[in-house]
């Protein structure tokens, strides 16, 4: 009821002041059997009668329900017309949701077709890239096959002149062989030569040195004939001896006593004058044997 007081406060007013002026029109026609004229503010003259009390009560029921009824018309009025606003406002809400989905159907579609296009450019690039690696590679398959070709090449030139080279030292190293064949075996002729020559002069001046010890060789007493022994004789190249021993007894003292006094006594001794041939003087071991030279 607060409600309705509180969404109709101008009708209710109205409605109460209304029922004060039926009210007070009846307390005058109570006192009062003739009718008469009120002046009210406005200079207005308004006769009243007395009338019935359920009369007024009727006319201010049929008054209320009338008020009532365009109250309602109003209220159904703005009803309606709070929900064509409400019903226009949705409406140009779904219009701005449909305008913004169509906008975003678009702009999706634009991101699709910047993405498809970039992809596609992206495909082309790398189909761009993998064809001129490609020619690339075989470019430098083409160039590393020439290279080959040419190492190849290079490789036979090498062993072609390696193997000449070889065959040209192979005849050197036969002809060096040669060489030095000729000269080996004119050195060992050489050396044959010279050492038929030198034993010649090593036998001769050997004879010479025990025909010297023999000269200089003092028989001890009770001598017995057919003794030897065999002396390790020291010299110098002027024939000096510097030492004697009996290096293989004759199983007489006194005898090989006898001979390394000959040799002592006969230094120098005669040796060869070729230093060569001397080294087989330096250190001799002769074997003396009295009588045999």
């Amino acid at each position: 009821m607060l409600d309705w007081i509180k969404e109709n406060s101008t009708a209710f007013a109205v409605a109460v002041v209304l029922h004060l002026l039926f009210l007070t029109a009846l307390l005058v026609n109570w006192h009062m059997d003739k009718p008469e004229h009120v002046v009210l503010e406005q200079g207005e003259i308004i006769q009243v009668s007395a009338v019935d009390a359920s009369s007024y009560d009727a006319e201010l029921k049929k008054i209320e329900q009338k008020k009532r009824a365009e109250q309602r018309k109003k209220a159904d009025a703005i009803r309606k017309a709070k929900a064509r606003e409400k019903a226009k406002k949705k409406k140009k809400q779904q219009e701005i949701r449909t305008k913004k989905e169509q906008q975003r159907r678009l702009e999706e579609l634009k991101r699709k077709q910047a993405l498809e296009k970039k992809k596609k450019a992206e495909k082309k690039k790398a189909e761009k890239k993998k064809a001129e690696k490609k020619k690339e590679r075989k470019k430098a398959e083409q160039k590393k096959k020439i290279a080959e070709q040419k190492r190849q090449q290079e490789k036979k030139k090498k062993a072609a002149q390696e193997k000449q080279r070889l065959e040209q030292k192979k005849k050197q190293q036969i002809a060096e062989q040669k060489r030095q064949a000729e000269v080996k075996l004119k050195e060992q002729r050489q050396r044959a030569e010279k050492l038929r020559r030198s034993k010649g002069i090593i036998n001769r001046h050997v004879a010479l040195i025990s025909k010297k010890i023999e000269h200089h060789w003092r028989q001890p007493l009770n001598f017995s004939s057919g003794l030897q022994c065999k002396v390790e004789i020291s010299l110098l190249h002027s024939g000096k001896v510097t030492s004697v021993k009996v290096v293989e007894s004759s199983g007489d003292r006194e005898f090989d006593r006898s001979v390394e006094n000959a040799v002592r006594r006969a230094s120098p001794l005669p040796v060869p004058t070729d230093s060569v041939i001397f080294k087989e003087f330096e250190i001799m071991i002769l074997r003396f044997e009295p009588g045999s030279y």
